[in-house]
């Protein structure tokens, strides 16, 4: 009986002495990985990342208008307002996401600011019954390109009048267009 309760007591005392090497690993890592983001001197933006946050929050925006639910699209922006404007700008219900043609992303800043912030954006030609509309999503990015920040802007057009101003359209609220949210550049 002796030996069975010194055996549990020496199992007990190895699974403490382990509990206590993963948490001292884990602080140590923590603390080790938060020194080194803050000693961290980005130079140039990581246009991947951004670019893959950029068609993580299109594909979030189609499904979203999609679903059309103002609601829906204002709770995936940084500023829901004029999440309205944009989901009764069309039928969205009867869009072609599939069939969407994207005009590839890009950025409207030449660098990131002081506090790292940078815009990627990327316009969608998007077949709606027999009309098409130009979708342009923005995502705002922090660390260079590092961090996805979220939606900043969703603005729409008619094709017409994207080809009226020679495919120059870049979000920018008009009376032939509707805008969600705030462009990080003005």
């Amino acid at each position: 009986m002796k030996k069975k309760k010194s055996n549990q007591i020496l199992i007990t005392a190895l699974l403490l002495m382990l509990l206590i090497f993963i948490i001292v690993a884990v602080v140590a890592a923590r603390s080790a990985y938060n020194r080194k983001v803050a000693a961290e001197k980005i130079t140039d933006p990581d246009f991947y990342s951004m670019t893959e946050y950029c068609k993580e929050n299109s594909e979030a925006v189609m499904k979203a208008l999609k679903s059309g639910s103002a609601d829906k699209l204002g709770a995936l922006m940084i500023n829901p307002k004029g999440a309205e404007d944009v989901t009764g700008f069309a039928d969205w219900t009867k869009a072609g996401f599939a069939e969407a043609v994207s005009l590839g992303a890009g950025s409207l800043s030449t660098a990131p600011d002081k506090k790292g912030m940078m815009d990627i954006a990327e316009r969608f030609i998007v077949p709606v019954g027999e009309q098409k509309y130009v979708l342009y999503i923005e995502t705002l990015t922090s660390r260079h390109g590092m961090n996805n920040e979220g939606i900043s802007a969703v603005a729409v057009t008619t094709y017409e009048h994207f080809d009226e101003l020679g495919y120059g359209w870049n979000g920018a609220k008009d009376e032939n267009s509707a805008l969600a949210g705030e462009s990080f550049v003005k």
